[in-house]
């Protein structure tokens, strides 16, 4: 749901409270919501579009740290790898804001552009007012980032950021349903997305083996490379009918 800056602006701060409570209330802070970043169980491939979902959950029990009425969470992807396309909220618990801060309105200097497409980005989520997003242990989803694979990889990380300074320092806090101000933050973690292994053939690993494969082949024939899929040192007519027999989609994609 979108709202206009003022009243997002407003509302974050009735959420965070005054930088006196956050000062007074930082020494009972009791680091008991942890965020983790869950991504597909399945390996992917090249070109897909995957969600890596945010959670929130208790990990002990305390008159704090059972609910939050807003978070600022801070990612961080290989760009290289990966292409963030956006947030979805399909599966997430009901916010009253739930977004990337546009370039125009984020003071920090994270977010580059809307999504930000640097590898990193900052998130904010606002509880409804007056209604704080209840946190039990077995968690609650917070929302989902949406990425592309670029390119072909083992494996590749999505990572919460506990802290990052590009304009001014910025934290990652997910600020108490009970107490204003105070940051229940715990323990952070990373989300790992793994690959399909290429098929034979697959000299560019896009999940078939086609045009683009046989093209690579023959700009390396007679030397090695990548298309030298026999190992022998040389790209030849072994490859070249390696990649024949196994022409079109590779199996499971």
């Amino acid at each position: 749901m979108l709202f206009g800056n003022r009243t997002i602006v407003i509302a974050r701060a009735l959420a965070a409270g005054f930088a006196c409570a956050v000062a007074t209330s930082a020494s009972f802070a009791q680091s008991v919501i942890d965020l983790t970043l869950v991504g597909p169980t399945a390996p992917v491939a090249v070109n897909q579009i995957i969600d890596v979902k945010l959670r929130a959950n208790q990990v002990n029990q305390s008159f704090t740290g059972t609910s939050f009425v807003a978070i600022d969470c801070i990612i961080k992807w290989n760009p290289k790898q990966l292409q963030l396309m956006g947030l979805t909220t399909t599966g997430s618990v009901p916010l009253l804001s739930s977004y990337f801060p546009t370039p125009a309105s984020d003071y920090t200097g994270i977010n580059e552009a809307a999504p930000p497409t640097d590898g990193d980005a900052l998130y904010y989520a606002l509880a409804p007012l007056g209604n704080p997003v209840q946190v039990s242990a077995a968690g609650v989803q917070v929302t989902t980032f949406r990425f592309k694979v670029k390119t072909a990889f083992t494996s590749a990380s999505v990572s919460i950021l506990p802290t990052l300074n590009i304009f001014t320092p910025t934290d990652t806090i997910v600020y108490d349903g009970t107490v204003p101000g105070l940051n229940v933050l715990g323990a952070v973690h990373p989300a790992t997305i793994v690959q399909t292994p290429p098929c034979v053939g697959d000299i560019d690993r896009n999940g078939a083996v086609n045009a683009q494969d046989m093209a690579a082949l023959l700009s390396q024939w007679g030397g090695p490379g990548s298309a030298d899929l026999d190992g022998n040192g040389t790209v030849n007519a072994n490859d070249l009918s390696m990649i024949l027999s196994n022409w079109g989609p590779c199996p499971g994609t």
